[in-house]
């Protein structure tokens, strides 16, 4: 990256949209309703026609041109740069975008939750909220997983607002300990005191 010959906006722009770093104040995340996999609807003709009414802006699409004549030897990444993918593209799980983000675990020492919405009442494994499927929104490295039966928007649901509590309550019982100073080792009396 740092031998491709850009501009400097360009190049921080591409080191903005592409380069991820942890951020320090992130102590514990919560996903609810994250299609980490990509949504269902966004690879079907209603994604395409929703992602052919967005627009980037003209200077960014002509920084994502200028980067694309610097890799013109890779077509497939030349290719996606003329055209970079939208937001709604993004959401499909055929897009390289959502497959490489989707295999980036949670930096370590976060500790991740999942609120997964699945519809009606069967088996939860195959299901989906009507945007995503459990498949999609499930990640083997949460340490907790709560699966609500309701739509997509179950962010204000009785079971969701009580798991969410229940993650603030740890975090903030974790955060307590963590502050609190180690007790001091008992002390051995000296030779020659009296206990």
């Amino acid at each position: 990256f740092d031998s491709v010959n850009l501009s400097p906006e360009t190049r921080d722009l591409v080191r903005q949209s592409m380069f991820f770093t942890p951020l320090p104040f992130v102590k514990r995340v919560v996903f609810i309703s994250t299609p980490h996999r990509g949504a269902m609807m966004a690879a079907g003709r209603l994604g395409a026609f929703a992602g052919s009414l967005v627009r980037m802006p003209a200077t960014m699409l002509g920084q994502f041109a200028v980067l694309a004549t610097a890799f013109d030897e890779d077509a497939r990444i030349a290719a996606l740069l003329r055209r970079p993918p939208t937001a709604i593209d993004n959401m499909s799980a055929r897009q390289p975008f959502i497959e490489i983000t989707s295999s980036i675990p949670v930096s370590p020492g976060i500790p991740a939750h999942s609120i997964i919405p699945v519809k009606g009442t069967g088996p939860y494994e195959g299901g989906n909220d009507g945007v995503v499927a459990y498949q999609s929104a499930h990640i083997d490295w949460a340490v907790s997983e709560t699966v609500v039966r309701w739509n997509h928007s179950c962010q204000g649901t009785p079971d969701a607002i009580e798991e969410v509590r229940r993650i603030l309550y740890l975090h903030a019982t974790e955060a307590d300990a963590a502050s609190r100073p180690a007790p001091a080792p008992p002390q051995r009396p000296r030779r020659g005191s009296k206990k």
